[in-house]
C-alpha cells in the first residue's frame, strides 16, 4: 500500500535528510519506503533549484589569522555579511582562481634544472659516502668544492625565484580580490 504524503510532510522529510537523519529511520517514522524518502529529498531539492534557492554548501577551513584578514578586508570595504561576500566572489572570479600559465611554465623549466642539480648532489654524496666507508679522505679537488658551492648557490637562487613568483601571484590575487570587494561595497552588498 502506497501512502500519499502531503507537501508539508515531503518538506519535513527532505529537511531531515539534509540535516543528516538516516533515510531508514525516516522511512520507519513516516511509514514509507526508503525509496520514498530519497524521492522526497530529490523532489524538494529540484523545487528549491527551480525557485532559485541556495541548495549547495561550501565548507572551507581557514586559520584564525586568515579569517581575521578576510573580515578586515570586508570591514574595510563596508561589507557586513561573509556569506554574501563569498557568493559574490564565487560569481565574479573573472579568472582570478584560474591557474597562472606563466607561473606554471616557469616552474616547469625550473623543475628540469633542479632535477639536474639534484642528480649532481646525489653523485657527490655517493662519492663522499664511499670514501668514508673505505676510511679515505674525501676525493674532491678544489674545483669540485667550487662546483658544489655553485650548485648550492643555484638552489638558493631557485628558491628565491620561486618565492618571488609566488609572492607576485599572491599580490596580483590580493589586488583582484580587493577590487572585487570594493565593487561589491559600491553595489551595496
Amino acid at each position: 500500500m502506497t501512502k500519499k504524503l502531503d507537501h508539508t510532510t515531503r518538506q519535513s522529510i527532505a529537511k531531515k535528510v539534509r540535516e543528516g537523519v538516516r533515510p531508514q529511520v525516516l522511512a520507519r517514522e513516516y511509514g514509507v519506503t526508503v525509496r520514498t524518502v530519497y524521492r522526497c529529498a530529490e523532489v524538494m531539492r529540484e523545487i528549491q533549484i527551480e525557485r532559485g534557492s541556495r541548495t549547495e554548501v561550501i565548507v572551507c577551513r581557514v586559520s584564525p589569522a586568515d579569517l581575521a584578514q578576510f573580515d578586515a578586508k570586508l570591514k574595510e570595504a563596508g561589507i557586513r555579511n561573509r556569506s554574501e561576500a563569498l557568493r559574490n566572489v564565487i560569481r565574479n572570479t573573472n579568472g582570478m582562481a584560474m591557474p597562472d600559465a606563466e607561473l606554471a611554465e616557469a616552474l616547469t623549466g625550473m623543475k628540469g634544472a633542479l632535477n639536474k642539480v639534484g642528480n649532481n648532489v646525489v653523485q657527490i654524496a655517493k662519492r663522499m659516502n664511499e670514501a668514508r666507508n673505505m676510511g679515505r679522505s674525501v676525493p674532491f679537488k678544489e674545483e669540485d668544492l667550487i662546483e658544489v658551492r655553485h650548485l648550492a648557490g643555484f638552489i638558493l637562487d631557485f628558491a628565491d625565484q620561486a618565492d618571488l613568483m609566488a609572492r607576485g601571484r599572491s599580490a596580483t590575487l590580493e589586488l583582484k580580490i580587493s577590487d572585487e570587494l570594493r565593487r561589491m561595497a559600491e553595489r551595496g552588498v
